[in-house]
């Protein structure tokens, strides 16, 4: 098989950035040592690299032990350029910029009077303005959380947001001509956990619980979407009656069992006016039958569905993301209990480090991705993300 010179050289600078950014600094000569490839190469793409500005020499290595000069060591130049990564909630917008390095710079949730794309709209162009006159680099490009199905670049379903026949990614690119990346939220949520992760992320799934449910898959260190973008929708999963001979009026499971519909659930079952989290919290803390009912009920829930999760795609882990549990942590211990016998004890339960803000940490990690042209590939942000 012949490889052609240009796609050796694209898949050699590949390798390049790969490991510039697993590193907080490097020399050539380890990265040529990582990536193996001789030193002339590497030193060639680097200059070029620096030349660009994506990369800049920081000081100096150790010498070897035969003595010589100190090898200068390279890092991510986080002045070449800054991202934007925007997730479109129920009546929310919630928004981030990033510098190409994975460093976090701003972060704000916008609410909204309604889900009408226009107005959200207004929002993000509004951010994105205001940041490109702070900021003394150049915008490289926009990322968009959606809560719905993703093919494409293009939103074919979503279950809030009356989108009232935009095209989000055109209207984007012809006001700013930077990529414009459209993902699932959860699948966002399963891309931080991979590539902002201390571990080696190669097969996970995150489970995002807000207003619906959604799992983000990673199979051999990929997002896995399926077919049409609809995989990880496990919120659509049916529920079948006690009997399991008919459909509960065809309901889903999310319509149960989402953190919205829990609240709601709360809220008149005790026939309140106003619920919010940490009222549920306290209301837990001082034993309200009511309440710790209704969570019992859907910590086996929730348990059922992640079970169907596990024994369906095998996950060295499941990460959970829903503010519900970061509130009360002692649910995701409920939810852990039918595990603790059996097989599927072996597979780790845990809440996501970063419930807030890893939706848009994930946006940011693809859309650099994408700005760099690695879509096939990786990256290991080694930047400490601020939680």
């Amino acid at each position: 098989m012949v490889i052609h010179k240009a796609m050796m050289r694209s898949a050699n600078e590949k390798s390049v950035l790969q490991a510039v950014y697993a590193a907080e600094l490097i020399s050539k000569s380890e990265i040529a040592r990582q990536v193996e490839l001789n030193k002339v190469t590497v030193s060639q793409i680097a200059n070029k690299f620096l030349e660009t500005g994506l990369l800049k020499e920081v000081g100096e290595g150790t010498s070897t032990q035969q003595g010589g000069r100190k090898p200068s060591l390279l890092e991510i130049n986080k002045e070449y350029g800054f991202i934007v990564s925007v997730d479109l909630g129920y009546k929310m917008v919630s928004l981030m910029t990033m510098s190409i390095n994975g460093e976090k710079l701003v972060s704000l949730d916008i609410r909204v009077a309604n889900n009408q794309i226009n107005e959200m709209l207004t929002v993000i162009m509004n951010f994105i303005d205001e940041q490109k006159e702070k900021q003394e680099s150049n915008l490289l490009g926009i990322s968009v959380a959606i809560h719905g199905i993703v093919k494409h670049n293009k939103i074919r379903y979503s279950p809030f947001i009356d989108m009232q026949n935009i095209n989000l990614e055109k209207v984007l690119k012809y006001k700013y001509d930077v990529p414009i990346l459209l993902e699932n939220e959860a699948n966002l949520t399963a891309i931080y956990e991979r590539d902002f992760s201390t571990g080696n992320i190669q097969n996970a799934v995150s489970i995002s619980i807000h207003k619906g449910i959604g799992a983000g898959i990673i199979i051999e260190g990929k997002l896995h979407r399926g077919h049409n973008g609809e995989a990880g929708e496990i919120g659509q999963t049916v529920i079948f009656d006690r009997q399991g001979s008919s459909l509960l009026n065809d309901n889903k499971i999310e319509d149960y069992c989402s953190q919205d519909a829990v609240l709601e659930h709360i809220k008149k079952a005790k026939k309140l006016e106003y619920i919010n989290l940490p009222l549920v919290k306290q209301m837990y803390e001082n034993q309200d039958k009511v309440v710790l009912e209704i969570l019992d009920n859907f910590c086996l829930d929730i348990s059922r569905l992640v079970n169907n999760v596990i024994v369906s795609f095998d996950p060295d882990v499941v990460f959970m993301n829903a503010n519900i549990l970061k509130e009360i942590p002692n649910l995701l211990i409920k939810i852990r209990t039918p595990f603790e016998k059996g097989t599927l004890k072996n597979t780790p339960i845990i809440l996501s480090n970063n419930v807030e803000y890893s939706t848009l940490y994930g946006g940011c990690a693809q859309i650099i991705i994408k700005v760099l042209g690695l879509t096939d590939l990786k990256l290991k942000f080694m930047v400490k993300e601020e939680i």
